[in-house]
Order: structure tokens, then C-alpha cells, then sequence
């Protein structure tokens, strides 16, 4: 009984530990202050839809998509009110190259982001 209560308690402190072992997550990116992707990222990540985020550390020069479920999308902002005249990239599949280090066009910065999900999806890495 008491092994029993251990390995339920170690399980559950698991997956708060490794977040990316729940099943939850749909996408995952690390957002960089260099357009090299060469310093450490910040990493957002999540389940679902977001609306506007705009809590970043600062303005980011280029991200990397470490997974995105099917129906799910990310569209970057080089503004910090996810104003649709200022959107920058658009991603949804990791077969577009997202994986590599992803840089904004015309020397844009991202200030925002917004997911969008569509329901009854799962997790493709």
C-alpha cells in the first residue's frame, strides 16, 4: 500500500518536472533576442488556443518551433498587441523548416504571438 502511494506521488511529481511527458502540450517554440538563435531561448509552450500573448522578456529576433500538434498554428507579431497588419510569420507544420532557426523578413522583431488550435488534436513531434 505504501509502495503503491510512493510510486503514485513520484509519477505525479514527474510530470511536473518534465513537462513535455503530459499529454496536454500542442505546441512548443523558444523565442531568441539574437537572429542567430545561438543564446539561451524562451521558451513558450501549451495546449490550446491563447488569444494575444504579449509577455515576453523582450523583443525577440527569431524563434524555433520545437512541435506543433496538426490543426494547431502560430502567427508571430512584430507589434505587442497581435495586430493583424503586423504579422510576421505564420507557422503550422514543422515540415516547413520551423524546426531550424526562423528569422522575421524585412528586419521585423516579434513583440506578440497568438496560437490557434483547433480541438480534438494530438501532439506530432
Amino acid at each position: 500500500m505504501l509502495f503503491s502511494f510512493t510510486l503514485l506521488a513520484l509519477l505525479a511529481n514527474m510530470t511536473t518536472a518534465f513537462p513535455f511527458m503530459k499529454r496536454d502540450i500542442q505546441w512548443s517554440f523558444d523565442l531568441y533576442p539574437s537572429s542567430q538563435c545561438d543564446s539561451d531561448g524562451d521558451l513558450h509552450s501549451g495546449a490550446g488556443s491563447t488569444g494575444c500573448r504579449a509577455d515576453l522578456n523582450s523583443m525577440a529576433a527569431a524563434y524555433r518551433l520545437n512541435a506543433i500538434a496538426p490543426g494547431c498554428q502560430v502567427e508571430f507579431f512584430d507589434n505587442t498587441m497581435c495586430e493583424q497588419s503586423g504579422t510576421s510569420d505564420v507557422v503550422f507544420d514543422l515540415s516547413t523548416g520551423a524546426e531550424s532557426c526562423q528569422v522575421p523578413s524585412l528586419a521585423r522583431r516579434y513583440g506578440s504571438y497568438q496560437v490557434t488550435c483547433n480541438e480534438g488534436h494530438e501532439l506530432k513531434m
